[in-house]
């Protein structure tokens, strides 16, 4: 079946059997207001009968609560002083969350100063007529920021850039291949644990050593002629093709609009009725072949701009690699660890997280792939003093159902990265409550604006928030919430989070 976007459903994956099963303290919570010695029992770690206590045992005997899994971690930075605890040391499905160990785990290893690098090389000679005898080789380096994210939106202007660089060199005609150079990393695209019929959508984009805006190609969904609507694609590029049957309509009962995408080709097929008051309205969509997608944009670039291009788009290959042909730099372009830290943390950027794993994978593990950065995940747990029977890892972002972890480790990860020296940088990449990324429109009113950063985390059934707050009363504490099971609309958990967060704030 082919994967399908429908813009009335939420992004939804399939829920899995295993619970971490808590009691519900809903009747006794509301009864006492204090924590029993039976209470204390169930929860993990003693806790003492403090304000604090009371105020998050308030806010947790609600009907929504009513039988999800509930792990809290709250610990002073200060005096690393635990604050609260609820099956803190119990394993939780972490959503997104799992970008904290991600990241975390780079900037301990990599450093923010550390570099993507991209180059685009030539083979053979150029003649005085300006024709090259050889191919194009683009080299990726597993950089993820190669877009228009920090272009103004023009998806694509690196790529104009460096042919620019072709035209400078004296290039007008290219006698040879555009190659895609995509080796930093292996090809094993998509991870085996993702939802298999979601794989049409943004969150679940491919990962590759040579990506190119964030492999997913954008459709801007526009009223056109005769009742019918316009897909505009960015970037304009044959290598997708769009199939276009949706109409508009009046009556908010027709409107049904599905955007599907044939399995392991770039067919795409755009159906149903939409309302013309949602129009405009754009739409991500990943894919296939992501190296190719560069490749055959890029040929396309060149021949705008006139560079004729006489060969094909193709991978490299072993063969290539045994050319006695020397390569000469034409360009290359660069962008550090911070800013694909900050894209994945405070935009919650799946595919920016599963390309820092790789690339963790590649530099301390010499080989780019998921098996070899969960290695190295592994290690930097091992030096927060967990070994790996202790948690369960799969894959960097958190979209996979098997990541296991636990509040106290999340806090521990937060607690280790507020001292470290590029701690600065994992500060800045966490949303900010009602001012930026997933928080935005959380936590807007005073005092609790700008004082709680943290990292969303959602999968069906799976809810996260894990970050710092800065107290009225001056102190900062790490704390982590991770909530399964439940039964309620996302909505609904996170706005029993916010909650506790305003008791922290209020602490």
């Amino acid at each position: 079946m082919p994967a399908t976007i429908r813009t009335d459903v939420a992004s939804e994956c399939k829920e899995v059997k295993t619970k971490v099963a808590v009691p519900a303290l809903r009747l006794v919570l509301a009864a006492c207001l204090v924590l029993t010695a039976l209470q204390a029992r169930l929860w993990a770690g003693p806790v003492k009968e403090t304000r604090l206590a009371k105020n998050i045992g308030r806010i947790l005997s609600v009907p929504p609560l009513d039988g999800a899994s509930v792990g809290i971690c709250v610990v002073s930075l200060r005096d690393e002083k635990e604050l609260f605890s609820l099956n803190s040391n119990k394993l939780f499905i972490v959503a997104s969350n799992m970008k904290l160990l991600t990241t975390a785990a780079a900037l301990q290893y990599m450093g923010a100063e550390y570099q993507f690098k991209t180059t685009v090389y030539r083979r053979g000679d150029i003649s005085k007529e300006g024709v090259l005898s050889g191919d194009i080789i683009i080299r990726g380096g597993g950089d993820p920021n190669i877009s228009g994210r920090f272009h103004g939106g023009r998806s694509t202007a690196i790529l104009e850039r460096w042919a620019a660089a072709l035209s400078e060199a004296g290039i007008i005609e290219i006698g040879g291949d555009i190659i895609a150079d995509d080796t930093y990393f292996d090809r094993e695209y998509i991870h085996p644990s993702w939802p298999r019929d979601q794989l049409a959508r943004w969150y679940c984009a491919p990962v590759s050593g040579l990506s190119f805006n964030d492999n997913c190609i954008e459709l801007r969904v526009l009223p056109g002629a005769n009742g019918g609507v316009k897909i505009v694609k960015e970037p304009s590029t044959k290598y997708v093709t769009v199939h276009n049957s949706c109409r508009i309509t009046k009556k908010k009962k027709d409107a049904k609009f599905i955007i599907n995408k044939k399995p392991g080709t770039n067919e795409i097929f755009v159906k149903g009725r939409v309302k013309s008051s949602q129009l405009p309205a754009t739409h991500f969509v990943t894919v296939d072949n992501p190296p190719l997608f560069l490749a055959s944009v890029f040929k396309e670039v060149l021949e705008r701009q006139g560079i004729k291009v006489d060969g094909r788009v193709r991978l490299i290959t072993e063969k290539d690699g045994n050319s006695p042909l020397k390569l000469h730099e034409l360009t290359s372009m660069a962008s550090t660890m911070a800013q694909s830290v900050k894209v994945a943390n405070t935009r919650s950027q799946n595919f920016y997280a599963e390309h820092i794993l790789k690339a963790l994978g590649m530099e301390t593990k010499g080989k780019g792939s998921f098996a070899a950065g969960q290695e190295a995940l592994r290690g930097f747990l091992l030096e927060l003093g967990y070994s790996s029977d202790r948690y369960k890892i799969t894959d960097g972002s958190g979209l996979s159902r098997d990541n296991r972890l636990s509040p106290r480790m999340i806090v521990d990860i937060l607690a280790f990265m507020y001292r470290h020296r590029d701690g600065d940088v994992f500060y800045s990449s966490l949303s900010t409550s009602g001012t930026s990324g997933t928080l935005r429109n959380r936590l807007k009113k005073e005092p609790y604006k700008g004082r709680v950063r943290a990292k969303t985390g959602y999968i069906y059934k799976a809810s996260a928030l894990s970050g710092y707050v800065e107290t009225l009363g001056g102190k900062t504490v790490a704390f982590s919430i991770l909530i399964n099971n439940f039964k309620v609309p996302n909505s609904k958990i996170k706005r029993i989070q916010d909650s506790i967060c305003r008791t922290l704030v209020d602490y």
